[in-house]
This record gives structure tokens, sequence and C-alpha cells, in this order.
């Protein structure tokens, strides 16, 4: 375990490998349902509709985008430019990265684990007979 600095309150907490302390991580999903409710009863709410109506920053509302825990698009199914990819830049409706960089970054890592990879051990077949006498051990350092 490690001491970090929460990414959205900035306290120092334990991590667990999480990037939010848990008091956050709570507060968080209490906010998560809020704005699943109120969503459920106006489908298509903007951001600004849902924080004033729920109590919810935009900025909870924002990362909870980025977690693809939500997504934002207006009636042609565009998110308006709220979030952008942040390799390309180019617009997208939830999470951090669209999907051709994510493709990318999947086949590099596919690319990376197949250079990785060991080759199969090749069992070796002893014959005892032949190693019978021939084979002493003794401890190390004696």
């Amino acid at each position: 375990m490690e001491i970090r600095q929460c990414d959205f309150c900035r306290a120092p907490y334990q991590s667990h490998g999480n990037k939010l302390c848990r008091e956050c991580l709570i507060k968080l999903d209490e906010d998560f349902i809020l704005i699943r409710d109120y969503l459920y009863e106006y489908e298509g709410a903007g951001i600004e509709e849902v924080s004033e109506a729920t109590g919810v920053s935009r900025k909870t509302i924002m990362l909870l985008l980025k977690e693809e825990r939500l997504i934002v698009t207006d009636d042609k199914g565009y998110s308006g430019g709220i979030l952008k990819c942040e390799t390309c830049r180019k617009p997208i409706n939830t999470g951090r990265i669209c999907a051709s960089c994510r493709k990318e970054i999947q086949s590099a890592i596919q690319e990376s684990v197949s250079v990785v990879k060991r080759p199969k051990r090749i069992k070796e077949e002893t014959n005892e007979e032949s190693i019978k006498g021939v084979a002493k051990l003794q401890l190390k350092g004696k």
C-alpha cells in the first residue's frame, strides 16, 4: 500500500489501487445513483439540468462520464464536444479515448505480448540408468 493524493478531493489516503479515497468513492457511488434515478425519469436531460436537480457537481458528472458510467449525446448521437479523446482530441460520448485509438492501443498491446511470449519448454527425457552413480548432490557452501 502506498500513500496517494485523491484525484478528486486532494486529501492523502492509503491506496489499494484506486485513484480516489474511500470517502470520495462512496460519495461518487451515491451521486451516480442520484443521477441514474433522475435520468430514468427525465431521459436526455442536460448536464446543467442534472446538476441543478440532483445537487451533484459538474466535476462529478464529468468524472462519471470519463469512467464510462454515463454517456452524453444529443439528438443526433454526438457528444457536442464536451468530452474529447485524450489521444487524438476527437469528440467522444464517454470514457477517455475514442474507439479507433482504443483499437490501436489494443493492437499495440497484442503485438508486444506476442513478442514477449516465451517458447514452450521441451520436456527432456532422462535415462535413469545413465545417471545412476554419476550425479552426486551436496549442499551449497560445503
